[in-house]
């Protein structure tokens, strides 16, 4: 019975031992408020022993948790490290799950065995009691896994909050510098190869544009809609083309990534940060649309809007 892997921030190993220590003893803690609560295994016939006996068994499902995380990590050599990814976390926690579902049974069947049978309750050592314990054992480790997923997605949407609100205020304040620097960037712009380039396609539609005037661009089926700074407005223009063919014309430059498989962006252009349960999308300066950023473009877009190779807008 046991949480998720903890998604902890700090990289720190003694942190994380000390985190997954303890949530394994959060975990041991809930399944045996599971069990005081709906006293399984005839423990409402023992009067106040069975208060005894909760205590037994509490100790069991603790010492259990503790020694099955000690075996993963010591014994297979698989640390609590999350930066493995997410197909690594699965297979750490099933070998987890089996050690400590077999453990963990096999010590409850022999404690009741020894101390939980009296006239009216028979817990000796079969089929029954082997079949109740494991029945327990699977549905506490439902309920605890229900519990940590919410607590960890909590974890995630405020962790997500609080870096949106950072990429923010970084963004805001490179703004405040640009507009103090206006005539400076119109050089470096220049500098920056922000030749016209035409983006066309399958039929005689076709765009002459800088790239530093495209906001960003979408898919639309079989054609592409271009956003572009027209004069002091922001206008569009559809293209019979391809993502791939427009990446390759827009993507030259450090500026613009695609961020979705049905967008590419120009991060010079983000007003706006905001988080969502999926992760994060992007507010477009002067015009307030969202561009989506899907999961494996998150962490890119994050550090570029970070550490932007030019911090200088069009």
């Amino acid at each position: 019975m046991q949480p998720f892997a903890s998604p902890s921030l700090g990289n720190d190993a003694s942190y994380m031992k000390t985190t997954i220590i303890k949530e394994r003893l959060q975990s041991a803690l809930i399944g045996i408020l599971f069990i005081a609560v709906f006293l399984p295994f005839g423990l409402n016939h023992f009067g106040w022993m069975r208060w005894v006996l909760l205590v037994g068994l509490g100790v069991i499902i603790a010492f259990s948790v503790l020694v099955s995380e000690y075996v993963v990590e010591k014994v297979f050599r698989m640390p609590n490290d999350i930066s493995r990814g997410s197909q690594y976390i699965i297979r750490r926690n099933i070998r987890f799950e089996s050690i400590n579902i077999l453990l963990g049974t096999t010590l409850m069947c022999l404690f009741l065995d020894a101390f939980a049978n009296n006239e009216v309750v028979d817990n000796h050592f079969g089929w029954q009691t082997l079949g109740s314990v494991i029945a327990i054992d699977c549905f506490t480790t439902i309920v605890i896994h229900v519990y940590w997923r919410s607590v960890y997605k909590k974890r995630y949407l405020i962790r997500q909050l609080e870096e949106a609100q950072l990429l923010n205020g970084m963004l805001q304040e490179r703004q405040r510098k640009e507009t103090r620097q206006q005539p400076q960037q119109q050089s470096e712009v220049t500098a920056d190869n922000d030749d016209i380039i035409t983006i066309s396609g399958a039929t005689k539609e076709s765009l002459d544009v800088r790239p530093s005037q495209v906001v960003y661009a979408t898919s639309e089926g079989n054609y592409v809609r271009v956003h572009y700074y027209n004069n002091d407005s922001i206008g569009s223009m559809s293209i019979r083309t391809s993502m791939k063919k427009v990446s390759e014309l827009l993507c030259r430059h450090s500026y613009f990534m695609q961020c979705h498989r049905a967008f590419i962006v120009n991060l010079r252009h983000v007003e706006k940060v905001e988080s969502r349960n999926s992760g994060i999308a992007l507010i477009m300066q002067d015009c307030s649309d969202t561009v989506l950023v899907s999961k494996q473009y998150t962490a890119e877009v994050k550090e570029r809007i970070k550490n932007p190779t030019s911090d200088i807008r069009s």
